[in-house]
């Protein structure tokens, strides 16, 4: 009895031992599989252009307890990645243009910083829309596209203080799009019909200028070849009205031209600020006198 008593605890303590020995195997086993999906994962975010996320999967492939070979590669990849990651510097100012700190910003209506402190957040690359948000003030949302490996691009905006909530279309949450230091802002199309306008009277001065002096000279020389100096005096007077039409015509075109770079160039540095211009022609004898003039 005690020797089969002694035989089975031998094969007990060979069976426990053996476990033992297989449990470290599966478990590098299962380490060593993780790491690849880890490193596969990390390649498709990298070329979907999820760069963060990718990088959190190299990180995790490329750590100690992953195979040597999986290691080195992951660890090209996030120094790759690393470098591609975007960042931003987000700023806001109040109404006054003081900087202010107190606010959260979204993208894509995600939580990307809960309080503005200078520091550079990162974003993936792409088409962004980012909201900022204070107590107190209407929410403001910014649409930019972000490169990879852009760094450090600012990003601003003036946060106004409103006694209602502002709802907007265009971006998540409601907070209408605004241009900021980050887009070109266009003029708008109010502010372009003056220079349209100016620059259709500089061509029609032009033309009339070319028509009226080609048809002036080629009068003169008739009358030159023909009757000079006994023409009558209907003939001449017909030639230096031409003059006086194409000299009026080209101050005209030349006034409408230059009203219309001033009216081009102030409604671009100002939209908003009233502005006027007008052209001024006098006829004077043999030709005429054009003036610009305008109002901010």
């Amino acid at each position: 009895m005690n020797q089969r008593t002694s035989h089975g605890s031998l094969v007990a303590a060979l069976a426990a031992s053996a476990l033992a020995c297989l449990q470290p195997a599966r478990a590098h086993a299962g380490d060593a599989e993780a790491c690849f999906t880890a490193s596969e994962e990390g390649q498709r975010l990298r070329d979907e252009g999820q760069l963060r996320e990718a990088r959190a999967r190299f990180i995790s492939c490329g750590s100690a307890a992953c195979p040597a070979l999986v290691r080195s590669d992951c660890a090209g990849w996030l120094s790759d990645v690393a470098a591609r990651v975007p960042t931003l510097i987000l700023s806001a100012e109040d109404e006054q243009g003081q900087d202010v700190a107190d606010v959260q910003v979204t993208v894509d209506g995600a939580p990307l910083a809960a309080r503005l402190d200078g520091k550079a957040v990162e974003v993936d690359p792409g088409e962004h829309v980012l909201r900022f948000e204070r107590a107190g003030s209407a929410p403001v949302a910014l649409r930019l596209v972000v490169r990879e490996g852009e760094k450090l691009r600012r990003v601003s905006t003036r946060l106004v203080r409103s006694a209602g909530p502002v709802r907007g279309a265009g971006a998540p949450g409601g907070g209408a799009l605004t241009p900021r230091e980050d887009q070109a802002s266009s003029p708008p199309a109010s502010a372009l019909l003056l220079p349209i306008a100016l620059g259709g009277v500089a061509a029609a001065g032009g033309v009339a200028y070319a028509a009226l002096g080609l048809g002036a000279r080629a009068d003169a020389d008739r009358l030159r070849t023909t009757c000079a100096p006994r023409c009558a005096e209907a003939d001449v007077d017909a030639v230096r009205t031409k003059i006086v039409g194409a000299n009026i015509a080209f101050g005209v075109g030349v006034a409408a031209l230059g009203g219309a770079v001033a009216a081009l160039l102030l409604g671009r540095a100002d939209p908003a600020a009233p502005a006027a211009a007008a052209v001024h022609v006098v006829p004077l004898p043999g030709g005429a006198a054009a003036a610009l003039g305008a109002r901010f």
